[in-house]
């Protein structure tokens, strides 16, 4: 055997011999290769094989000296690591020291130490996945969305304090339930929210001159209405009964003056919720009309108010002629027993809150006796609706509510005035109907003028006696009471 030190390259992976491979090593280990006369150009016989070719790359070195000299060279170059590719694990791209290429051709073999194999499986490198940004446009749209979110409980927020301080807690003042007596119908329970759509309400409306000739609760009802609400047709109907309609008043007993209900019901015990539940009783006696809520208004109130929104235009259809007007309001407010005359010119006239109250007021002279007034009441209460939309009474808000204080009283919730206002703000005039159940022509004659005595005075009286026999199938088509023969006011 040669004593020659021999250096051998071996083939890093097992080829095909119809396979032209070539191994690329770096420069630095071609250069230092063919140095040593290592570094051969593969045999071009296909015949060739792997020994014959390993042989043509032995190279004798002398043992003293070159490989010496060679030591030294590669001390001196910088350290270069060369770590043999595992065989048969693919490596990546980035993880090897030599790249292989096959070029696929007949003509050109390579050495083989092994039968053939595939080629190795190149797997590249992993690829970061690279963060996909919004659209600039969706970035946006989600900033105004959060943006809208925020103002919107911001303002949720205001909102409920601002009901709770400027709506809930005044409307506070004005609720005073009343208990039902023990003759009277079982009431409606108050709903949770302001809805109040679905069904069909009948409203008891009391209105009281609270002048200086009664002392409070002690009062007459100038006004005495039910204004039946029907949510479901999207429908009011106010009925009026004349303050002199001559009826049976229960409890106390006797015939009286339906105005009379209230104050002989306050009277008792100076009490306000007497005064409404003998009221309200009297109603559903009379007349069978079961009554869900009550309102009371005194009218020095009502006046306020509609100077707050700047006066009512009001058509007057004929002139209102009273040489006693009782003039106990403003600078006279303390003497009940003061008259003045009172004159309002026919045609379109713009009323202040004295005007308006005196309008309603009257009832000397007017060419249609007490029926007149009624009517009058019913084109004001026409004319004020109109005023009160939503824009006037969140402008006048605070004035309202200090116009209306120790004026109105009603056992209707905070939701339950919320919702009637909403539902009465899409009514238009058409849905509104007024009827009088007093004298009239035909089938619309609800009552005859009369004189009886009234023996809780002594004296005789001017009434209106209801004419049932007519009233009953007006009541029954509006409160829906069927066949009902109801109409009872002789008790």
């Amino acid at each position: 055997m040669d004593n020659d030190p021999t250096i051998k390259i071996p083939s890093q992976r097992p080829t095909s011999t119809n396979d032209d491979t070539t191994v690329k090593l770096p420069p630095h280990m071609r250069k230092y290769l063919k140095s040593l006369g290592a570094l051969q150009e593969p045999s071009r016989d296909p015949n060739a094989s792997s020994s014959s070719i390993a042989e043509n790359a032995n190279v004798s070195i002398d043992s003293s000296n070159s490989l010496e000299q060679e030591k030294g060279k590669i001390e001196a170059r910088p350290p270069t690591q060369i770590e043999p590719l595992p065989d048969p694990v693919p490596r990546t791209t980035h993880e090897l020291e030599y790249e292989h290429t096959w070029e696929g051709t007949s003509e050109s073999t390579a050495p083989t130490t092994a039968p053939s194999s595939p080629p190795p499986v190149m797997v590249p490198p992993p690829t970061k996945k690279a963060h996909q940004r919004r659209p600039a446009s969706v970035r946006v749209m989600l900033t105004i969305l959060l943006l809208l979110l925020l103002l919107g409980g911001g303002t949720a927020a205001f909102g409920y304090y601002y009901y709770q301080t400027n709506i809930q807690a005044p409307l506070a003042r004005f609720i005073h339930p009343v208990s039902r007596g023990k003759d009277e119908p079982a009431g409606v329970t108050v709903p949770s929210d302001s809805n109040v759509t679905g069904r069909t309400w009948n409203i008891l409306l009391l209105g009281s001159d609270n002048d200086g000739k009664y002392n409070f609760p002690a009062l007459l009802t100038q006004v005495m209405m039910v204004v039946h609400v029907d949510t479901i047709q999207n429908t009011v109907t106010m009925v009026s009964i004349p303050r002199d309609s001559w009826v049976n008043v229960p409890e106390v007993g006797g015939m009286h003056k339906i105005d009379q209900a209230f104050f002989l019901g306050a009277v008792q015990h100076n009490s306000f919720d007497d005064g409404v539940r003998l009221a309200r009783l009297t109603i559903e006696k009379d007349y069978g009309i079961t009554i869900d809520r009550y309102g009371w208004v005194g009218l020095s109130g009502f006046a306020k108010v509609i100077d707050t929104l700047g006066g009512l235009d009001i058509d007057v259809t004929h002139p209102v002629v009273d040489d006693t007007y009782p003039d106990d309001t403003g600078t006279n407010a303390n003497n009940p027993f003061a008259y003045t005359r009172l004159y309002l010119a026919p045609g379109p006239q713009h009323l202040n809150g004295q005007e308006a109250l005196e309008y309603v007021r009257s009832r000397h002279a007017d060419l249609v006796g007490d029926i007149g007034r009624t009517q009058r009441q019913q084109q004001v209460l026409a004319a004020l609706k109109q005023k009160l939309n939503l824009g006037s009474v969140l402008g006048n808000l605070s004035q309202l509510i200090k116009d209306l204080t120790g004026s109105v009283y009603t056992d209707l919730s905070e939701q339950e005035i919320i919702g009637f206002a909403s539902f009465g703000h899409g009514l238009s005039g058409n849905a509104i109907q007024h009827i009088t159940l007093g004298p009239g022509s035909g089938n619309k004659d609800y009552g005859d003028y009369g004189s009886v005595y009234d023996p809780s005075i002594g004296a005789n009286q001017d009434v209106v006696i209801p004419h049932c026999e007519n009233i009953q199938p007006v009541i029954n088509g509006i409160f829906g009471l069927g066949d009902a023969q109801s109409c009872n006011v002789n008790g």
